[in-house]
């Protein structure tokens, strides 16, 4: 498929860098100098330089002969313009990342007033789900949910006495609600493995369970985890995502304090939050944490811009006594880093947006993609076509790629852990988990093969 990919910042570098890796023809426009270094030395991938909005750059980057425009830069307007521009070139598929709300929830309005937008991807509206998500997740450090979600994807640390550690998957098997979850991967150290009945779990793994909704109060115990009700949220830093989820997080009467460092800022969430506590200052400054009440804190979610500031914060609340802290870092490269320092959460956007975007791309129907950063293992929802391999015979006749696991199939609405004897029906919803080298090859799985 020959793909445009109109800006090269974390979002556009990232989804080249992976599509041209699965052999697509891929060109990109940027404007930026550096990036356009950057993007031209690290990957083999045609870039032009130039503004986006440029039907002339357009044309030398080959929108004439383009399936797809991916349209990534950090200006909603741009991206709106370059998709409008796409569609009079008869582009199939245009696809624009939008952050203002005003757009986002009502999405006819694009269509209707002739932006020719096919799909929309809202990173702040991601990023707020998922940490309501982790909330509502006791010990949760990693969350996804797939299109209906009636199955969960929940990532946990396994404490040292946890009902788990030491067992192997195969002794899993005597509990009686093991047909409602599957551990499908499990990353020790930097590894990420798939793991068979004979994988032993260590205390200190990070473990990655597909879960039927309903069976995962069940689930938890096995991880050391009880349902226990949040009530005290601290904010770092003002914006629309942090003032979006304080509304949220209001609506669930939950208490949440905001610290921001502008007065105009913090002006202008007096105006649109009713019970939220706010305070000027320094996330960095010791007695106005204290004042925060921070030692009581159960939650501290860290979502300025300011990267490092994000970090020291909330190590500091962390010592200061709030039980957990989610971390916002809007560069990838960070992830790692931040996570070596012992950090609970960490959250990058735009790493779920590239992992949103995908699901658009990829052969076959597929609904979802979640991209695991540090390994770039995926899960993903699929829809299994009429005619394909995966179709029709027993799960034990089938060479499943190694790497990768089935984990769930969604047969009439319910979850079903699937057997050696199990056999996959036409348009039957399944959720597989694959490293990088067995994508491919589980894709083809599941298309028909065109003649």
């Amino acid at each position: 498929m020959k793909i445009l990919i109109v800006g090269a910042g974390a979002v556009g570098f990232n989804l080249a860098k992976q599509l041209s890796k699965e052999g697509h023809d891929i060109s990109v426009v940027e404007k930026d100098q550096e990036l356009v270094k950057r993007i031209s030395e690290k990957l083999d991938v045609f870039v032009v330089s130039g503004s986006a909005s440029s039907p002339i750059v357009l044309e030398d980057a080959g929108i004439k002969n383009t399936d797809m425009v991916l349209a990534v830069t950090n200006s909603d307007e741009i991206n709106m313009v370059v998709c409008t521009i796409a569609h009079s070139y008869d582009v199939k598929t245009k696809i624009a990342r939008i952050r203002s709300p005003e757009f986002t929830d009502e999405q006819p309005f694009l269509r209707r007033n002739g932006f020719h937008i096919d799909h929309i991807v809202n990173p702040e509206k991601i990023t707020i789900n998922s940490i309501l998500n982790i909330i509502g997740t006791p010990g949760a450090i990693y969350v996804a949910d797939f299109t209906e979600g009636d199955i969960l994807l929940r990532g946990f640390n396994v404490p040292g006495d946890a009902p788990i550690a030491g067992k192997k998957l195969s002794e899993l098997k005597e509990i009686e609600s093991t047909d409602s979850f599957l551990i499908v991967g499990i990353q020790r150290n930097e590894e990420m493995v798939i793991p068979t009945g004979e994988t032993k779990i260590l205390p200190h793994d990070n473990i990655f369970v597909l879960v039927a909704r309903e069976a995962l109060p069940y689930f938890l115990p096995m991880v050391n985890r009880r349902a226990d009700e949040v009530e005290k949220i601290t904010i770092y830093g003002v914006n629309r995502a942090s003032l979006e989820l304080a509304k949220k997080l209001e609506d669930l009467k939950i208490g949440v304090t905001i610290i921001e460092p502008d007065k105009e800022k913090t002006q202008q969430a007096a105006r649109v939050l009713d019970k939220t506590i706010i305070l000027q200052g320094d996330a960095l400054d010791i007695d106005l944490l204290k004042e925060s009440s921070i030692d009581i804190v159960d939650f501290f979610v860290a979502l300025s811009e300011n990267e490092q500031t994000n970090i020291l914060s909330s190590l500091l609340a962390k010592r200061l006594g709030a039980k957990k802290a989610i971390v916002l870092t809007v560069d990838p490269t960070f992830v790692p880093i931040i996570n070596s320092l012992g950090m609970d959460i960490v959250i990058n956007p735009r790493l779920i947006t590239v992992g949103s975007i995908l699901q658009y791309i990829r052969r076959g129907h597929t609904l979802s993609v979640v991209k695991f950063h540090q390994s770039e293992a995926e899960a993903i929802e699929l829809v299994a076509e009429d005619g394909s391999k995966i179709v029709g015979k027993p799960l034990r006749d089938i060479s499943f790629p190694q790497g990768s696991i089935l984990g769930a199939i969604v047969r009439e609405g319910v979850m079903q852990i699937p057997a050696g004897n199990t056999i996959i029906n036409p348009d039957e919803r399944v959720i597989v988990f694959a490293l990088p080298n067995a994508l491919e090859k589980v894709q083809s799985l599941f298309v028909t093969k065109k003649d």
